[in-house]
């Protein structure tokens, strides 16, 4: 498939801010297949719970190569990192601690191993968490003992900016769509 003209119509689109629906009715115009039309307009009709994200890791397969490898790299940091923003909120506020948590969680991991997730799941208080999160690999990219901004601001941020890199890395594929669209 060729992306140059949709990539030309996000360019244009960015110019004038418009609904994000109006935004995919746009741009589903110019994508031929049914597969890649129908994950486009999943991504932006669905919330961000748990069915979302297993609904969106499985429409992947439906994906061509291309897609699937510029995608999956970004959609499993927003999960991983929805995962541990999750644990933080349940320790936190909600004092939640041990098997209770996993409950909460997006049964999907990406960088995250099965034990990390364990040790940051078991792990007794916030601040217990923190220092797990610290030894994880999206040590440098979230931090929650920062106040200048809330912990959703700062996973909103990190996605976009893997968004946007991803857009750049990706040109011919759905990534420079799912940037604007995330925007």
């Amino acid at each position: 498939m060729n992306y140059n003209a949709i990539n030309a119509k996000i360019r244009a689109m960015q110019i004038k801010p418009i609904t994000i629906s109006e935004a995919v009715n746009r741009i589903c115009l110019y994508i031929p297949d049914r597969d890649l039309r129908n994950f486009i307009k999943r991504v932006t009709t669905s919330g961000g719970g748990i069915a979302y994200y297993t609904a969106m890791w499985k429409a992947l397969a439906r994906l061509d190569k291309a897609n699937q490898q510029a995608i999956r790299g970004i959609l499993g940091a927003e999960i991983d990192l929805t995962n541990i923003l999750w644990m933080y909120r349940l320790k936190r506020y909600h004092g939640i601690k041990g098997d209770a948590t996993y409950g909460y969680l997006i049964p999907i991991r990406y960088r995250l191993s099965r034990e990390a997730t364990m040790r940051m799941a078991e792990c007794e208080t916030p601040r217990a968490l923190l220092e797990e999160i610290a030894k994880s690999p999206y040590a440098g990219e979230i931090n929650f003992s920062i106040r200048k901004t809330t912990p959703e601001q700062q996973l909103a941020a990190v996605i976009l900016k893997r968004y946007k890199t991803a857009a750049k890395r990706y040109p011919n594929t759905l990534v420079p769509i799912l940037a604007y669209l995330n925007r």
